[in-house]
């Protein structure tokens, strides 16, 4: 009985560890924007990230296999996803999800300002 209460425990620590380890996501903001503006935009890119995992994670990886990897999309892919859903392009995700163009927006600016691996995103 003991053994598998110390099993059990080394799970349980090993599940905490594993949550501990998730680093917050952080974002290129410009610092001219007033600290208003920022707030604003810091709940629209959580709103983008969210949007993100719920609508194109699927596809391109997020949270899968217990990992928080997002792809590191360049602005040319960001441009042609915004075209083929400006289009109406039936092969684009966005079109096929009926997203909103308020809902893309904010996932493409959750793309775009997304610091990868601790550098700014940009191309």
């Amino acid at each position: 009985m003991r053994i598998k209460y110390l099993i059990l425990m080394v799970l349980v620590l090993l599940m905490m560890e594993q949550c501990a380890v998730q680093q917050k996501t952080t974002y290129d903001i410009p610092a001219y924007l007033p600290a208003e503006r920022k707030n604003e935009l810091l709940a629209n890119l959580e709103k983008g990230s969210i949007l993100f995992k719920n609508n194109c994670s699927g596809c391109h990886g997020i949270f899968t296999k217990g990992k928080d990897s997002i792809p590191n999309f360049t602005e040319k892919e960001i441009v042609n996803y915004m075209t083929a859903y400006q289009t109406n392009d039936p092969k684009n995700h966005a079109v096929i999800k009926k997203l909103l163009p308020e809902e893309l927006s904010m996932i493409m600016t959750f793309l775009k300002l997304r610091n990868f691996k601790g550098k700014p995103q940009h191309q």
